[in-house]
């Protein structure tokens, strides 16, 4: 009796399996608000699995990475706009906020997401392990990004394969009337 592994076959399972699931990712993908564009910095890879993530199945992951994610665009900016709070996240939304940085609505988004940081960033005792909760928990988090990301990056289509930016200085510059952006798609 062989114990090698038949790469056909492990190729055959992967399909199968892929393929079963499909029904399912197009269900998520169909609920996920995406911003198209975002500025190409270093937490923009990462912003971009988070949805990708959900559309996929990996629950604890997108709502990890969306918790990380809107602690560091408080970081972000806060450099931007001081607000003298450099450890507390929900504390650096609210004062941002009270600056009138972000709205209402934005800060609504950012604490919902952070509501549970610390049970699934410690792997508390506490954190959520039913699949329809996580599932649900995941999507109201990819969706709150959007809401922050569609004010804090807004743009618009000014002519085709032109946009405009809201607050230019929040996208690093590709050079005079350019900027480095990320580009979303789902699939």
């Amino acid at each position: 009796m062989s114990s090698e592994i038949n790469p056909d076959a492990q190729v055959q399972q992967m399909r199968a399996r892929f393929e079963a699931g499909l029904p399912s990712r197009l269900v998520r993908a169909s609920r996920v608000n995406l911003q198209q564009i975002i500025p190409a910095h270093w937490f923009a890879a990462a912003a971009s699995e988070c949805a990708s993530m959900y559309v996929a199945g990996f629950f604890y992951g997108a709502i990890s990475i969306a918790q990380a994610y809107v602690e560091a665009l408080s970081a972000f900016l806060a450099q931007h706009h001081p607000v003298g709070v450099p450890k507390d996240p929900p504390l650096r939304w609210k004062k941002l906020c009270l600056k009138r940085v972000v709205s209402a609505q934005a800060l609504d988004a950012a604490l919902r997401v952070l509501t549970d940081r610390n049970d699934f960033h410690h792997l508390n005792r506490e954190v959520e392990q039913e699949f329809q909760k996580l599932e649900a928990r995941a999507e109201d988090c990819v969706n709150c990004l959007q809401i922050i990301e569609s004010e804090v990056f807004a743009y618009w289509v000014d002519e085709p394969g032109r946009i405009a930016l809201q607050t230019p200085k929040y996208w690093p510059s590709g050079g005079t009337g350019l900027a480095q952006v990320n580009l979303r798609k789902l699939w």
